[in-house]
C-alpha cells in the first residue's frame, strides 16, 4: 500500500512541476519537486524502502519531461548511497541532514543531467549550464524542501530507535 501511496504521490508532483512549477522560477529554475520527495521518502522511511520508491519517481519523472529516457533514473540513483551516508550522523533531527541531501542529490541530478544530454549529442555550455542552472537549482530545492519534508515526517510512523541519531548501538570501547 505504501508503495501505490508513493507512486501516486510521485506522479501529482511530476504533474505539478509540469505545470504550475513552470511558472515559479526564482533564480530562473523551478524546484524540481519530485528529487525532493524522493529524498524526503529515503529520509524519512530509510533507504530500504528508497530503492523501491526511486525508480517509480524516476518513470514517472521521464514520462512527464522531454529528457531520454532513463534520464531521471541515473540522476535520482545516487539519492540512495546519500541517504546512507547522511545515516552516519551525529544528528538527532532528520531535517538538516534531508536539506544536505537535496542540495547533493541536486548538485549529482544536474551533472549527471548534463552528462546524457552531451552524450545524445546536445551542445552544451558547462560554465553556463553549472553557474545558471545547477547552483540555483541546488538553493532553490533545498529552500522548498521543508513543504514536502515537514508533512511527511508528521505522518509517517516513527523509525526504530537504533536508526535515530545517538541512540543507534554503538560500541562500549
Amino acid at each position: 500500500m505504501r508503495y501505490a501511496v508513493a507512486a501516486v504521490l510521485a506522479w501529482a508532483f511530476a504533474v505539478l512541476d509540469v505545470s504550475a512549477m513552470p511558472y515559479l522560477h526564482p533564480l530562473g529554475v523551478s524546484p524540481d519537486l519530485v528529487l525532493i520527495f524522493a529524498v524526503c521518502w529515503a529520509i524519512v522511511r530509510g533507504h530500504d524502502e528508497a530503492m523501491i520508491v526511486i525508480p517509480i519517481c524516476a518513470v514517472v519523472q521521464d514520462l512527464t519531461t522531454s529528457d531520454p529516457v532513463g534520464t531521471s533514473l541515473l540522476g535520482l540513483a545516487p539519492i540512495v548511497p546519500l541517504t546512507v551516508a547522511v545515516r552516519l550522523r551525529e544528528i538527532e533531527s532528520d531535517f538538516l541532514p534531508a536539506v544536505a541531501t537535496v542540495m547533493g542529490a541536486s548538485l549529482c541530478y544536474g551533472v549527471i543531467s548534463m552528462m546524457v544530454l552531451g552524450a545524445t549529442g546536445q551542445e552544451i555550455a558547462v560554465l553556463h549550464a553549472l553557474f545558471r542552472v545547477v547552483l540555483p537549482s541546488i538553493v532553490i530545492n533545498a529552500l522548498f524542501t521543508p513543504l514536502i519534508f515537514l508533512p511527511m515526517h508528521w505522518i509517517s510512523p516513527r523509525q526504530p530507535a537504533w536508526l535515530q541519531g545517538s541512540t543507534r548501538l554503538r560500541s562500549s570501547i
